[in-house]
C-alpha cells in the first residue's frame, strides 16, 4: 500500500484547450501557484480479489463511468493484470472549480509511481500525469510551476525558482458541484468559440512577460497579467455556439470588490477557474486586511486562506 498527497494549484495564466484529446496536449502553455491550504490525500493498493479497479472518492463508492477513467490511468503506469484499490480524499470541496482535479491526478501518480517502484522522475511524471488531468502536471511541484505545449515528449511540466510574496485567498461562492464540466465544455468551446483563436494568440503573447514578472518578483504586473487571462478564458464560453458563463451574481460582486479594494492601495488582483469561486491574488502584507473586509462585508463567505504549498510526495 502506498499513500500520497498533492496540493491543488491555481493557474496564474491558464490552460484551456487541448490540441490532442487523447494525449493531452495544450494549445498554450500555463503557470500555476500550489497551494498549502487544499490538498488531496491518495492511498492506492493493489488487491488481488478485486475482480475491477475500486475508486473510493470523499468516503463514496464512485461509479463505473469514474472508475473507468482512473482504471485507464492506472493503464500508464500498472505493471501486471492486477487490480488496484484508490481510496481518495479531498481537503476542499470536490469538482466546484477549485482544481480538485489536479491535486487528485498528481497524487495518485505520485502513489502509482512508488507502488510499481517505476522510479519516473518528476519530468517524466508530470508527461504521464498530464494524460489524467493536463493541470495536474503542476501540482507535482511546489511553489510555482509552467506546464509548457509542445509534442508529447516536450509537454511537461516544471518548477520555477523565483518565488515572490504571493498568497491568495480563495472566495468560496459555491461548494457544489459545476453544472458543467471542465472537460466537457473546454472541448466544446476549442471546436465552436469565435474567440478561441484570439485566446490562443494573445495567451502565447502575455506568456514570457508573466514570467518575467515573475522573475522581477512583480506582484502587480503579475496580479494584473492574470486578471487579463481568466477574463479572457471566461469570454470563450460567451462566445460558444451556446453561450455559458459559471460566474453568479456573488461572484460579480467580489470581482468588484477587489478593483475597489485596489484602489484603497491594497495589493489586490482576481483570477476565477472554470467555476464561480474567485482567488484573490495578494501578498503577506494586505492579506490579513483584505480577509477582514471580506467577512465584514460577505458575512458567512467561506474564505480559506492559502500560501504557497509543497511538492506532492509519499506519505
Amino acid at each position: 500500500m502506498t499513500k500520497a498527497r498533492a496540493h491543488a494549484n491555481i493557474a496564474l495564466m491558464k490552460y484551456w484547450g487541448k490540441l490532442d484529446e487523447d494525449l493531452a496536449l495544450p494549445y498554450t502553455s500555463s503557470v500555476s501557484l500550489t497551494l498549502d491550504a487544499l490538498f488531496t490525500e491518495t492511498e492506492v493498493r493493489r488487491d488481488p480479489g478485486l475482480k475491477d479497479d475500486l475508486f473510493v472518492l470523499n468516503g463514496e463508492e464512485q461509479p463505473v463511468a469514474e472508475t473507468g477513467k482512473i482504471s485507464r490511468f492506472i493503464d500508464l503506469f500498472r505493471q501486471d493484470s492486477g487490480r488496484v484499490r484508490v481510496v481518495t480524499r479531498n481537503s476542499f470541496p470536490t469538482a466546484s472549480g477549485l482544481a480538485s482535479s489536479a491535486s487528485g491526478f498528481a497524487a495518485l501518480a505520485t502513489a502509482l509511481n512508488e507502488e510499481y517502484q517505476l522510479g519516473l522522475d518528476k519530468k517524466e511524471l508530470s508527461r504521464l500525469t498530464r494524460r489524467g488531468s493536463g493541470s495536474a502536471s503542476r501540482s507535482l511541484f511546489g511553489g510555482l510551476a509552467v506546464w509548457q505545449k509542445g509534442d508529447d515528449k516536450a509537454s511537461f511540466a516544471y518548477p520555477l525558482t523565483a518565488m515572490p510574496d504571493m498568497e491568495m485567498l480563495i472566495a468560496v461562492v459555491s461548494a457544489d458541484k459545476k453544472k458543467r464540466s471542465s472537460r466537457s465544455l473546454m472541448k466544446q468551446t476549442v471546436q465552436e468559440s469565435a474567440y478561441f483563436d484570439a485566446w490562443v494568440k494573445e495567451s502565447e503573447r502575455e506568456f514570457p512577460r508573466m514570467l518575467e514578472a515573475i522573475e522581477a518578483e512583480d506582484i502587480h504586473t503579475i496580479g494584473r497579467l492574470a486578471e487579463r487571462n481568466a477574463m479572457m478564458m471566461h469570454a470563450t464560453l460567451l462566445a460558444n455556439h451556446e453561450p455559458f458563463f459559471y460566474f453568479q451574481p456573488q461572484t460579480l460582486q467580489i470581482l468588484e470588490t477587489v478593483q475597489d479594494l485596489r484602489e484603497t492601495g491594497l495589493t489586490a488582483y482576481y483570477t476565477l477557474d472554470a467555476g464561480p469561486n474567485v482567488k484573490i491574488i495578494t501578498d503577506s502584507g494586505s492579506a490579513s486586511e483584505i480577509l477582514k473586509l471580506l467577512r465584514s462585508n460577505y458575512p458567512g463567505l467561506d474564505v480559506i486562506e492559502a500560501k504557497p504549498g509543497p511538492e506532492a510526495r509519499i506519505l
